[in-house]
């Protein structure tokens, strides 16, 4: 997921020396010789007298997903600020798009839809089955199959940067925190987009693993609606029904009806 170039490489000249160029100038004229693939992170090691740098500055982070790095005294002092640097830099959303860019069909996880996530050395993702009529429903699902097959490739292409853990969990009588209206029309109840805020609240204090984790949680729900609101769709803040039939918090999760 991060690389180290070192120098120029294959022969590549720029239009003016480096050494006459501020951080940030060479961060501009490095441009057009990184690796153009989404989510990829390029750091330039420079000695330790480099005029690239101010003094007393071991690390520039440019505009374009790379960086200048002092090389440090040894291996083991490049290695430290390597990974403090890849860390900082390799959660960002073009990252996690990258991440999610074979799973995900184009244009789906355009600029608006994307959110940053603060910067923590682990994640703690919670997967949960809401029921809130076990009277009616008898619901059962093969999370740990799910997650093996879509979850998992994902979190390894991010073990770079940061720990995850995954869970699961099935609770019962847990009510959205409104009601649907009834469409006459549609035979249907609905969830208009305005609502939706409420929505997490009353659900949010029955999930129990945020309190306890030391990690930033991301909470992905999936909703089975009791008999009496069934069938149960989500309308967009024009009318029009959501495809997915979900919606998304940043920073919080989703919940999928």
């Amino acid at each position: 997921m991060a690389f180290v170039r070192y120098g120029m490489g294959n022969g590549a000249k720029l239009p003016v020396p480096l050494m006459v160029l501020s951080s940030s100038e060479a961060d501009a004229a490095l441009h057009a010789l990184q690796d153009a693939s989404p989510g990829s992170l390029t750091v330039y090691v420079v000695p330790e007298s480099s005029p690239l740098l101010p003094q007393g500055t071991d690390v520039y982070v440019g505009k374009h997903r790379s960086a200048l790095l002092r090389a440090g005294q040894g291996l083991a002092a490049l290695r430290a600020r390597l990974q403090q640097l890849a860390q900082v830099m390799s959660l960002p959303a073009t990252s996690i798009a990258a991440a999610l860019a074979d799973r995900v069909p184009d244009g789906q996880l355009g600029p608006d839809a994307r959110r940053h996530l603060k910067s923590s050395l682990g994640y703690e993702i919670t997967f949960s089955l809401l029921n809130p009529d076990p009277k009616s429903h008898d619901v059962d699902w093969d999370i740990e199959g799910a997650v093996g097959r879509y979850v998992q490739p994902v979190l390894d292409k991010l073990s770079v940067v940061a720990n995850f853990s995954v869970d699961s969990q099935i609770l019962y009588y847990a009510v959205l925190g409104v009601t649907p209206r009834f469409d006459k029309e549609s035979s249907s109840f609905l969830l208009s987009a305005h609502s939706l805020p409420h929505v997490i609240n009353p659900v949010e204090a029955r999930l129990g693993s945020s309190a306890a984790s030391l990690y930033p949680v991301l909470n992905f729900l999936l909703y089975v609606p009791e008999r009496s609101h069934s069938p149960l769709y989500i309308q967009d803040k024009d009318g029009a029904p959501v495809p997915t039939n979900a919606f998304h918090s940043p920073r919080w999760g989703g919940i999928m009806v």
